[in-house]
């Protein structure tokens, strides 16, 4: 490279010495433009910053005319790799700097607090004056390394042509959205909420995600690592040990799903939906089973909790932490899909978002609310563990014909997500889908293959059908009335009108189930056209949050607020950003499509099957009008990973403009090339034997556990002499004459039962996120706990204080009157016991 080798050459160094020049000259006027109170010493450093930069330019452009020596000795030594890599690196650096502090500073600006504006804005013209030189020299040198390496055109023009039709469809689902608002405003009034984001990736966990990225890519391209004996299973072994001891290094921060610890036990207690699984849970320990006529939803995740329970008691931090064990494998699936579909530097960066991800969701929990992770009785991680499973071991299967055992361990992956999550069965026909598609001529393959899977799928479901037809005498798989009641109230809603949908009294199950269902389809008659519409808007919806994946903020209170949020900036989204806040939604968009084109060059027609899958799961939820949040948890990791894989391009191409970067980048594509169809031997029947008795295990599991503990509080009838002792108990009680005598003449019924989650609240005081009857504030100070046993509801135990001893899961003995109001309640556990009395009697 020199100014005197080509005439042409020579023109074209003048021209960008010129617009160097014009550059300076633009910074020079806005920097002038600024309101000034005169002349100070930085006012007037800066002022000889850009005519220094500008003299510069001069200097350069006439020297280049002139062809003198000392610039062509210059751009000699220039084009030295090891000089010209560190002027691209620092082009890169600047660029990438600059941008940050763009939107960094115009997200400060927001806040009234911001001290440093003035300063950011005087610098802002030098700072736009180095963006642009460092943007031409980048891009420079991009043009000088790609022309020059011809051998790639092709490529680089089948991942641009895969790319354009991505952001071409985006473009047209955008450009839709920006007409109708159809994802963004509120399907009927009051139901934003239900359409938030989830917890974004934060900045600082991308960036690095980024560096261990490049690490890994180094790490492979070096060898020695290769040489190690099983590294992956030692690399899982590695992220699963990171990610309990991240996850087990921070205590549980109380939120609307894990209650704050309050008297009398100052204990966590699960809520909202957790609650009722772990009701569900406690059932089954006391003897009870799921509950009379009971289908509970995600039936697996609630044998789970027994079985945690049984190994470590009741306490909340206890259950966590064992939980913890199991859900971080939750990384480590991600790690071996990513390694499967392009490579262990995308697999490990994906693990370490997933972690670190979990890790700010529960210090942001109070201050947003529906999401899900390890830190909850929830079930959407060992969700996404079954669809991940499901996809890693589909790839193969596809990838090596269709061989029957990984149909058949396919479908017992199906089958245990199943029980965790009825929506995973969408999965199934989206990869037979591909499958047909990508080997059509192998369709009785296909379908050999498929056998296995639906058979195994029929053997794990089978206990749970069974139990559901003794119990209701229909074949029934998840709880009707749950799923349809849903449908009832928000279809309903969307015509204007709020329907009752609570089971009225003396109304059988199968009377409750068909009346929902005709509300229901009343509500589609009415609107056919405006649900369709609803659920259209909700799925679309879901595809807005996954692209908020990544972070979109609107202020930045302090530099703090980067590593740990102190508001929930994601659910300030309300689908009007601004220009700087496009632009970034711009970049997510380029970037996840980027990442689309990068697995389909890599996989072929594959690379789409995890984005089929997400969206096929999207869909179902957008069925039930729900979207946003922990909805999106079991399938929004697959947008992250196309983010990475755009990221990941981009490194490449950074890479290759290296001279000394280009030999490392190649070689690892060389390296992880797509390799052939993996072969996979027979297995004999000894192995599907005792696969198959595990997977029917885990589906016997169900109806076992029910059958597994004892009755610890038999029905009155069965046990009349206790009755007679209990009596006695409150004949002895300490108790004013004029009250004895009242309780006897009440004829109060006594209930046994187990107390859980007991919670006082003083007059005035209460939960404020929600109108639960006993957890909202009232005027009242009383005792709220759930009994289990021979009578299952939540009792609201009016007292002035707080009792001194009333453990969790403790024994209750309650004496209510004929309006189901508790008068008394004897407290026991081991050798200790209590006795209250109510404050609304006996007065």
């Amino acid at each position: 490279m020199s100014v005197s080798s080509d005439q042409s050459v020579q023109k074209k160094w003048i021209a960008l010495f010129v617009v160097w020049i014009l550059h300076g000259v633009v910074a020079l006027w806005q920097f002038l433009s600024l309101p000034s109170e005169g002349l100070s010493i930085q006012r007037m450093g800066m002022l000889g910053l850009l005519l220094a930069w500008i003299i510069f330019a001069v200097f350069l452009a006439f020297s280049a005319f002139r062809q003198l020596r000392w610039l062509n000795d210059l751009l000699v030594k220039i084009n030295r790799s090891s000089t010209r890599d560190a002027v691209f690196i620092t082009s890169v650096l600047v660029l990438f700097i600059r941008i940050s502090l763009m939107f960094l500073l115009g997200l400060a600006a927001q806040t009234p607090e911001f001290r440093y504006g003035a300063y950011a804005e005087r610098l802002s013209p030098f700072l736009d004056l180095l963006a642009f030189v460092a943007f031409e020299i980048a891009a420079l040198n991009l043009f000088f390394v790609f022309r020059e390496g011809s051998e790639y055109v092709g490529l680089i023009k089948s991942i641009s042509a895969k790319l354009f039709i991505g952001l071409g469809l985006i473009g047209v689902v955008v450009l839709y959205i920006s007409k109708t608002d159809m994802g963004i405003a509120p399907i009927y009034k009051g139901d934003w909420a239900r359409g938030l984001p989830a917890v974004p990736l934060l900045e600082w966990q991308i960036l690095l995600a980024v560096l261990f990225c490049i690490g890994t890519v180094l790490a492979e391209v070096d060898g020695r690592l290769l040489k190690i004996p099983r590294l992956d299973l030692w690399i899982a072994l590695a992220v699963w040990v990171a990610t309990v001891g991240l996850w087990l290094s921070q205590p549980t921060v109380p939120n609307a799903s894990a209650l704050e610890p309050r008297e009398p036990n100052y204990e966590i207690y699960p809520f909202i939906d957790a609650h009722t699984y772990d009701k569900f849970a406690q059932s089954v320990l006391i003897g009870n089973g799921f509950g009379p006529n009971e289908i509970p939803q995600r039936p697996l995740y609630i044998v789970f909790l027994v079985f945690m329970h049984t190994v470590v008691g009741q306490n909340y931090e206890n259950v966590i932490a064992l939980q913890t064990l199991f859900f971080a494998a939750f990384p480590v699936v991600l790690y071996l899909f990513g390694k499967e579909f392009f490579g262990r530097p995308v697999g490990i960066s994906l693990a370490l978002l997933a972690a670190l991800r979990d890790f700010t969701s529960n210090l942001v929990s109070p201050i947003t609310g529906n999401i899900s992770y390890s830190k909850l009785y929830l079930s959407e991680i060992p969700t996404a563990i079954c669809l991940i499973l499901f996809l890693l071991i589909g790839i193969r299967w596809i990838k090596s014909g269709f061989p029957l055992y990984l149909g058949f361990l396919l479908g017992g992956v199906l089958g245990i997500g199943m029980l965790n999550r009825t929506q995973v069965v969408v999965a199934l026909p989206v990869l037979l889908f591909f499958a047909f598609i990508l080997q059509p001529k192998k369709l009785l393959s296909i379908i050999k293959g498929t056998l296995p899977m639906l058979a195994v799928i029929a053997l794990i479901v089978a206990p749970w059908l069974w139990r559901n037809w003794q119990m209701t005498g229909k074949i029934i798989f998840d709880n009707p009335a749950s799923q349809t009641a849903n449908l009832a109230l928000r279809y309903n809603r969307l015509n204007g009108e709020d329907v009752d949908i609570l089971q009225k009294p003396g109304e059988s199950n199968s009377e409750y189930n068909d009346r929902m269902v005709a509300m229901a389809n009343h509500a589609m008659s009415v609107n056919s056209q405006g649900i369709f519409k609803a659920i259209a808007s909700s799925f679309i919806n879901h595809g807005i949050n996954n692209i908020l994946l990544f972070p979109l903020r609107n202020d930045l209170a302090s530099p703090a607020e980067l590593l740990t949020p102190t508001t929930p900036f994601w659910q300030q989204w309300e689908g009007r950003p601004n220009i700087s806040q496009s632009l970034l939604l711009a970049f997510y968009v380029f970037l996840f499509s980027l990442g689309v084109a990068t697995a389909c060059q890599r996989n072929g027609w594959l690379g789409l099957l995890p984005l089929m899958v997400n969206l096929a799961y999207n869909l179902w939820t957008s069925i039930a009008l729900l979207s946003g949040q922990r909805f999106m948890l079991s399938m929004d990791w697959s947008i992250a990973m196309y983010d990475l894989l755009g990221l990941f391009a981009l490194l490449s191409i950074f890479f290759y403009a290296l001279e000394n970067g280009r030999a490392k980048i190649l070689k690892w594509y060389e390296m992880n090339a797509v390799s052939s169809s993996p072969i996979i031997q027979n297995k004999k029947w000894p192995q599907y034997v005792f696969a198959g008795l595990m997977f029917f295990a885990v589906g016997a599991s169900l109806p076992l556990s029910e059958m597994s503990f004892p009755q610890r509080y038999p029905t009155l009838g069965q046990n009349q002499p206790a009755d007679l002792t209990l009596l006695s108990s409150l004949a002895q009680a300490d108790l004013e004459p004029a009250c004895q005598k009242l309780a006897e003449s009440n004829g109060l019924e006594i209930v046994r039962g187990r107390a859980l989650y007991p919670r006082f609240y003083a007059a005035g005081d209460g939960e404020t996120f929600t109108d639960s009857a006993g957890y909202k504030k009232v005027d009242e100070g009383r005792l709220v706990f759930d009994l289990l046993g021979q009578r299952n509801h939540r009792v609201i135990f009016p007292m002035s204080q707080s009792p001194e001893f009333f453990p969790n899961a403790s024994d209750v003995t309650i004496w209510f009157d004929k309006n189901e109001s508790p008068w008394f309640v004897l407290v026991e556990q081991g050798d200790s016991q209590r006795f209250y009395v109510s404050d609304a009697v006996c007065k």
